[in-house]
């Protein structure tokens, strides 16, 4: 049963990093469009944020999880509303298998999706979460409770 879960827990760590991966190119597509039409001279400067989150994708792909988390971390902190960081920072928490920080980080991902209601997405990250830390997912249920009373 333990192989189970953690084969279903590999599994969706690679779809959650999928989806990031998406959003990634998504907002890298809409970024260079958007620099595209910038004026002269604007539309070649990176902004701060892009280059610290480039730096934290560098380090997890050269297997330096110590850097890369610390890179996601001080993102977070310095950007708490930027979803790429906070699903990213999660799969670094769990690749080294630290459950409790990876949920929490997953968690703040689905408040973020149920906040922009993409609900289906939500879900999907609210049984993750909800496999790593009930604890974590119990912060998922009161904000559904909340959707739900307010309509």
């Amino acid at each position: 049963m333990a192989i189970k879960n953690k084969l279903l827990l590999t599994v969706m760590l690679a779809v959650v990093f999928v989806i990031g991966m998406a959003i990634y190119i998504n907002d890298k597509e809409n970024s260079d469009a958007d620099s595209s039409v910038a004026q002269a001279g604007a539309g070649d400067v990176e902004s701060a944020d892009d280059i610290s989150l480039d730096a934290a994708r560098q380090a997890f792909w050269q297997r330096d999880m110590e850097g890369a988390e610390k890179l996601y971390r001080k993102i977070t902190m310095s950007d708490v509303d930027n979803i790429n960081a906070w699903g990213e920072l999660g799969n670094i928490y769990f690749m080294q298998s630290k459950w409790k920080e990876a949920a929490q980080a997953y968690a703040e991902v689905t408040l973020k999706l149920l906040d922009a209601n993409d609900f289906p997405r939500a879900a999907y990250m609210h049984n993750m979460v909800n496999r790593l830390d009930p604890e974590q997912a119990g912060r998922i249920n009161e904000r559904l409770r909340m959707i739900q009373m307010s309509r």
